[in-house]
């Protein structure tokens, strides 16, 4: 029987579907792991996405600003230079992260069976009230999707 996904486009070697093995991506301290994604795959490791709009599909999904909504996002300010400031008591937060957040998303995509990715995003803790918060949740997910572009490049898949 003949694989349903047309040849390797590097080597044209059947394609099987298949998990990768965990890959990772970073931008601008957000980390995104993948611990095992569908993909197809050739007898001499060419990678690519099980259909064309996956990748994209895939970044959708950690750009999504409600997945960081949970997390109190700060409240930028300022003329010329902007920074950012505590949502709970307005004190300017430092500029670099205090700790991290992790959580783990299931991500369902239609006709691939259900996989986990595992986003870490750095936070920011008010030295006045105590509030750890994220600077917004647009710009961790900006980040996030830039991260998932990183962990594709990484791990060496392609579109096609």
């Amino acid at each position: 029987m003949s694989s349903p996904y047309s040849p390797c486009t590097k080597c044209n070697g059947e394609m099987t579907a298949k998990f990768l093995d965990p890959f990772q991506g970073e931008e601008g301290g957000v980390k995104i792991t993948i611990p095992a994604m569908p993909a197809v795959v050739c007898a001499q490791g060419h990678k690519r996405f099980v259909f064309p709009a996956f990748a994209a599909l895939l970044m959708d999904h950690v750009m999504d600003e409600e997945l960081y909504a949970p997390l109190p996002s700060a409240v930028k300010k300022g003329l010329f230079t902007k920074r950012y400031h505590c949502s709970g008591c307005g004190l300017e937060l430092p500029e670099s992260p205090t700790g991290s957040r992790a959580k783990e998303i299931l991500v369902e995509i239609k006709h691939v069976e259900p996989f986990k990715v595992q986003i870490e995003v750095p936070v920011y803790k008010c030295a006045s009230c105590g509030i750890e918060q994220i600077h917004s949740a647009e710009e961790t997910g900006k980040l996030a999707m830039k991260a998932t572009g990183h962990a594709y490049r990484g791990t060496d898949i392609h579109p096609k």
